[in-house]
């Protein structure tokens, strides 16, 4: 056997076990796009001049990502946000301040369109209202009770975990 053999097979494993890791890196990396269409027309989140409060949408943006790429490792999944509707409703409180007051009667809503793609193949997608009437009476561990979007975000974790259940992420 010649010597420099040993060497060269060696390099050449090693050549293919790191495309073998890049493969699989890439492969676990999901692709999650969250598009919110038209949000100077959402039900909340807004006032007479339109879009109000762009740090809510990327605090919601921010946690279906997080979600999605959680419960999809290394499918593609792209969002498109059509109305939000967060709890409770914005009151005049004293003094010109406003403050949101939660009732029964004003629960989140969120209303969207899904797509997964796994290896540019569609696997699932759909269209979701989401409402949470008994937003008030949950649990919504793990979130802090200063977090003000609490209840929209424990409403997107329940439905993303009975949407996109072990059977989607096995196919």
């Amino acid at each position: 056997m010649d010597a420099d053999c040993v060497p060269r097979r060696f390099a050449m494993k090693c050549r293919w076990i790191a495309v073998g890791l890049l493969a699989l890196s890439a492969a676990a990396r999901a692709d999650v796009q969250v598009n919110f269409v038209h949000p100077e027309k959402f039900s909340d989140i807004r006032d007479n001049n339109g879009f109000r409060d762009e740090r809510v949408l990327g605090e919601l943006r921010a946690h279906m990502v997080k979600e999605a790429a959680k419960l999809l490792p290394g499918r593609d999944v792209r969002f498109d946000v059509t109305d939000v509707n967060l709890a409770g409703e914005i009151e005049p409180w004293r003094h010109g301040q406003w403050i949101r007051v939660m009732r029964s009667m004003t629960p989140p809503a969120i209303t969207l369109s899904y797509e997964v793609r796994d290896g540019g193949k569609i696997v699932q997608h759909g269209e979701a209202a989401l409402r949470d009437i008994a937003y008030q009476d949950r649990a919504i561990a793990p979130f802090s009770s200063s977090d003000p979007l609490r209840y929209e975000k424990s409403m997107l974790d329940s439905w993303m975990q009975r949407e996109f259940n072990a059977k989607v992420t096995q196919r």
